[in-house]
């Protein structure tokens, strides 16, 4: 784990709680709310317990995580509350103290005033990266990922919506930004363009644009001279979203991704990259999630293509399409799980001074259900 790298401190979920049965809230209001959806450990106690035995001091925090919650067809399921979820960190159940449900989409069946639940209306929230892995020379995979392009297109083109806000970025030689996040679709037919065909790419932030930037929290140098690998590439990126306050959902396309420093023996990656527990790291403090979708045709290829994309989406909470007769298939199973997501609350007890990475188990009571929730958080300086 990297040394050094401090976890932003979310506020106090009881700062700025609604009141009960409320449903519409000011986007001043979402937006602070947000602040606290991000998996990091508060980094201020909430309170001091009376001192332990043998003189040792314990601080109390808050820890908040999001979960999605489906069914066996991965339909998300609404309603859920506290006693719902169990909270395990090293083998010990943690009381629940608050779940709320957060979405960007409206409900279908009913309208909000009358739903079942509360739900809290987030629509200048959702951001959606699109990663074009491009390290590649052969005519065949060239073609997959002007394919890949294509579709990306008209799913757009049909689902997009204006709280939705999209950014290209893709990786050759270096990380390339290709558009900010916009929701215009102009500008990301011409990103997708620019992505597939080595473009240089952009370093500033468009002055136009409206709302956070990917672009305003980049080290550039940082990006021209030091992301060399996908997952520095990676890296840099989940620092530069770490500002942004929201879920952030990356979509890879990618043939597989195998590190410089990586051994590949067999059909087996056999040792990991120096780059890749900073990459998780970074991502995961940020609130990232990697949605890897493979260009090749799951059939022929050697198995250690695979390999790593699936790991970085476990590690991320996401999921690694591999298998797909069409890239829609895909991008339209991410936009269905990623457009709501439960944000679950609970107080932990850390010593003072102490830094690392803490693992947490979530599930649910109702084994009929599937919950996907991150591993852990950072903790510490």
């Amino acid at each position: 784990m990297r040394r050094g790298r401090r976890a932003e401190s979310p506020l106090l979920a009881s700062s700025f709680a609604p009141a009960k049965g409320d449903v519409f809230m000011s986007k001043r209001f979402i937006t602070l709310l947000m602040i606290v959806a991000a998996p990091l450990l508060a980094q201020q106690p909430q309170q001091k317990p009376s001192p332990q035995p043998f003189g040792e001091r314990v601080d109390v925090n808050l820890v908040q995580l999001d979960a999605i919650v489906t069914d066996s067809r991965g339909n998300q399921m609404l309603g859920l509350g506290k006693d719902d979820f169990i909270v395990t960190e090293n083998g010990l159940a943690l009381p629940v103290d608050s779940v709320d449900y957060f979405t960007n989409r409206r409900l279908i069946n009913a309208p909000e005033s009358a739903a079942a639940f509360k739900v809290e209306r987030v629509h200048d929230e959702r951001y959606l990266i699109f990663f074009f892995d491009k390290v590649t020379s052969d005519f065949a995979s060239q073609a997959e990922m002007i394919r890949a392009r294509n579709d990306a297109f008209r799913f757009l083109d049909d689902r997009l919506r204006p709280e939705d806000r999209v950014a290209i970025v893709g990786h050759d030689v270096r990380l390339k930004v290709y558009t900010d996040f916009t929701s215009d679709k102009a500008k990301i037919h011409r990103a997708l363009n620019d992505a597939t065909a080595y473009g240089l790419g952009i370093r500033s932030k468009d002055s136009s644009g409206t709302g956070p930037s990917l672009l305003a929290n980049m080290d550039i140098d940082r990006m021209i001279n030091k992301t060399g690998s996908v997952y520095e590439a990676l890296d840099l990126l989940g620092d530069a979203l770490r500002p942004i306050h929201a879920r952030k959902d990356v979509v890879i396309f990618s043939n597989g991704i195998i590190g410089p420093d990586e051994e590949v023996r067999g059909n087996i990656v056999l040792t990991r990259s120096r780059y890749y527990d900073p990459m998780i790291e970074s991502l995961n403090s940020a609130d990232v999630t990697l949605y890897p979708v493979s260009l090749q045709s799951g059939i022929n290829e050697p198995e250690f293509v695979h390999q790593n994309l699936s790991t970085m989406a476990s590690d991320t909470n996401g999921r690694y399409y591999r298998l797909h007769t069409s890239y829609i298939s895909p991008l339209q199973q991410i936009e269905k799980q990623t457009a709501g997501y439960y944000l679950i609350s609970y107080y932990t007890k850390k010593r003072p001074g102490e830094h690392g990475f803490q693992k947490v188990n979530v599930t649910l009571r109702n084994p009929e259900f599937k919950v996907s929730a991150r591993s852990g958080y950072s903790y510490g300086d």
